[in-house]
């Protein structure tokens, strides 16, 4: 089944949902989650007004996280089968909701074919797919041209052998004499930094060549692809014309800025636009969303080629507004800021995807210290801004997770604590208990005031008001900090959004025309006789026109 333009368009404005498979649903009772647990589990996203899901990585690999893929055009046999992918996108289709994969093509596992041979000998067809010490480009550019500001603690050039075959994360971190800061989020403060151009600042590499090391920019199990070599090149477009043809609707790209070492925008750019056109010649409304962690500034570009890139900087600014009872007026400018910057960029319609956290985040509620009342209002911000808001698996219900390791952010997801069959048991959680104050699904889909219930009604009201799916923003002045004030046009129709980022009451002017409420977070706001509000702490209220 497939869906109509109109109807791609509104999935593609509503609300997305980012699933870690592993974590969410068994069907067969291993403890892990699958495709056919996720499918099960489908009425549970359509219900809560669910338009696009995006799967992490879901191809055979070693780690537990799947971003060392060994074979693109397979399913990890833990998840289930090709037959069972195909079942589940059909299923998503007749629901309305697209599907996207985790499209991971900045590098390969260590074990995948291509580098088995590639590391063999010197000769083999495959030795140009990887970037090793003796390649042309590298003794063009120079061992110091690759190191980048973010390099990871274990380096960037690895011997082929068992040290790097069998590399552990945690061990390292473990051994390593730089502590974890369990209180330092993964956010973008510690990604500014990172150059466009071919730069040779910040090295610390010893310039001596070995005949068999090669380039890994994020972890020695994950050897970096060369993108100099047209055989890559045409390998991943031919992978990605593969998905579109099993019914992907699009992908999430991994690392996209980072295909060209280290990071040159240009090439990049060229790169992506490539495979756009050939992606195109299956699917020309393919959805390709690329994972840019950087300044709006610098992400920007990227939309010539690509419809949407994760808005970090915005992610940032919502958390912080929550966490610091506002600013909202300097909040509303910043998106304006980088609204105008895209635009800039991008000759196509910009579809903005927003979000809070994500899988190499810490997740909201623990940012926020558990406070529902603040993950409520983070939500309401989300979810009535332009774009395509994003949801983390979990983040619904109030799921915990921090570091010290990322697969504690991506725990199992909390169904029940009375109904075990379909939890995923394959880790034990840290956080997202019920003695750490996590309440599971069952109990909050019959209290009207719990987190997931407030999704629910927002997420709603979104998918069905054009206004909020398509609509423009336009910023109401306000010199109260904690309020954050805007109007969404589209047409001749609007919406007026306040949010009161303080804990205090405050008064709120309405204008003349709105008077039907839509939304509020707690009854006790209501219109008074002179057109204004009063508007309780840490919630929201939607008006809509007479």
């Amino acid at each position: 089944m497939s869906l109509t333009p109109e109807q791609v368009q509104r999935c593609l404005h509503g609300v997305g949902y980012e699933i870690f498979v592993q974590s969410f649903f068994d069907s067969n009772g291993d403890g892990i989650g699958d495709l056919n647990g996720l499918r099960q589990k489908l009425d549970y996203l359509s219900d809560l007004g669910i338009t696009l899901i995006w799967l992490m990585p879901i191809h055979p690999a070693k780690t537990y996280h799947k971003y060392d893929v060994e074979d693109y055009l397979n399913i990890h046999p833990d998840y289930g089968t090709l037959d069972d992918f195909r079942h589940l996108v059909n299923e998503c289709h007749q629901r309305d909701i697209l599907v996207i994969l985790d499209l991971v093509a900045n590098h390969t596992s260590y074990d995948h074919p291509w580098f088995r041979q590639a590391q063999s000998d010197p000769t083999n067809a495959y030795r140009d797919y990887y970037i090793w010490t003796d390649s042309e480009r590298v003794k063009r550019l120079g061992l110091r041209a690759f190191d980048t500001p973010d390099v990871n603690a274990a380096g960037l050039w690895h011997k082929v052998g068992p040290e790097s075959e069998h590399f552990d994360w945690e061990e390292f971190e473990k051994r390593s004499k730089t502590p974890v800061d369990l209180d330092q989020d993964d956010r973008i403060t510690s990604k500014l930094s990172l150059t466009h151009e071919d730069s040779s600042a910040n090295s610390t590499q010893s310039n001596r060549l070995y005949t068999n090391t090669y380039y890994a920019v994020f972890d020695p199990r994950m050897p970096d692809l060369n993108y100099d070599c047209e055989r890559v090149q045409d390998e991943i477009c031919r992978i990605g014309q593969t998905w579109l043809e099993l019914g992907v609707d699009g992908f999430r790209l991994d690392a996209a800025k980072y295909f060209y070492k280290p990071p040159h925008l240009k090439s990049n750019i060229s790169w992506w636009t490539k495979f756009r056109q050939a992606l195109s010649q299956i699917n020309p409304s393919v959805y390709l969303l690329g994972e840019v962690w950087d300044l709006s500034s610098r992400i920007a570009p990227y939309l010539r080629s690509l419809d949407s890139v994760f808005n970090f900087e915005l992610a940032d600014l919502l958390i912080s507004c929550v966490l610091n009872e506002g600013n909202g007026s300097s909040l509303l400018n910043a998106y304006q800021r980088i609204a105008n910057i895209y635009t800039r960029e991008s000759s196509r319609s910009v579809i903005d995807a927003i979000f809070l956290s994500n899988h190499d985040q810490n997740r909201l509620m623990s940012v926020l210290s558990n406070n529902v009342s603040k993950a409520k209002l983070a939500a309401a911000l989300l979810l009535t801004l332009p774009g395509l808001p994003f949801v983390y698996y979990g983040e619904e219900i109030g799921m915990l997770g921090m570091k010290p390791h990322d697969k504690y952010r991506r725990e199992p997801f909390l169904w029940s604590t009375t109904q075990t069959q379909g939890q995923t048991t394959w880790l034990e959680p840290l956080y997202t208990k019920v003695s750490n104050g996590c309440t599971p699904l069952d109990q909050q889909l019959s209290d009207p005031n719990s987190l997931v219930n407030h999704y629910k009604k927002l997420i709603h009201i979104r998918c069905q008001s054009d206004v909020l799916l398509f609509g423009s923003l336009k910023p109401v002045s306000t010199r109260i900090r904690c309020l954050c004030i805007y109007e969404r046009e589209y047409n001749t129709k609007s919406v007026f959004i306040a949010h009161n980022l303080g804990h205090r009451t405050q008064r709120v002017m309405i204008p003349d025309n709105y008077r039907q409420i839509t939304f509020s977070t707690n009854s006790e706001s209501q219109i008074v006789t002179n057109g204004q509000v009063n508007l309780q702490g840490f919630s929201t209220i939607i008006i809509q026109t007479k």
